[in-house]
């Protein structure tokens, strides 16, 4: 542990940075989580700093990791896709071609989008943020992998001849 010196708060002196988990709730979502992540903390009042370096590469690297994910997208998540490109709802919903009321919808959890909203989203998201070439060709991979995986074989069973 290293000390810092006074808390921003109360003042005190017994203010130290340590290297542990964070449980990165900040974000938005919760089941996002930083190991090694310097937090300072106070001693006497309790007060928590934490200190996330690149904080922007981060929020994009969350960003593709929702994108290159294989289930459907939650409201939490289309929210933080939302936020990421620094978009208001009315904005988002217009870049979708939806209503803004149906993209409060979604990420509120009152209604889930299609899948092809879901990919509509995904892709707009890729867009707009100039995703790595990399992220994009993996997200075509999945989509084609998706597209396969939903095909379902039909056995019809051909009537004998009498």
């Amino acid at each position: 542990m290293e000390n810092l010196g006074k808390c921003l708060i109360c003042g005190s002196e017994h203010f130290v940075f340590k290297k542990t988990h964070h449980h990165f709730l900040e974000s938005g979502l919760d089941n996002v989580h930083l190991t090694n992540v310097e937090i300072g903390i106070c001693s006497e009042c309790g007060e928590k700093i934490v200190s996330i370096p690149h904080s922007t590469e981060l929020m994009k690297l969350i960003a593709e990791s929702i994108l290159l994910k294989p289930a459907n997208l939650d409201g939490a998540e289309i929210r933080f896709l939302r936020k990421n490109l620094h978009l208001k709802i009315n904005e988002f919903a217009q870049l979708l071609g939806v209503d803004r009321v149906t993209v409060s919808r979604w990420e509120n959890a009152h209604e889930k989008p299609s899948r092809s909203i879901d990919r509509l989203v995904r892709l707009s998201y890729a867009m707009e943020a100039n995703i790595p070439e990399t992220v994009m060709d993996q997200l075509r991979k999945n989509f084609r992998k998706e597209e396969a995986d939903s095909k379902v074989d039909y056995f019809v069973p051909i009537p004998l001849a009498s």
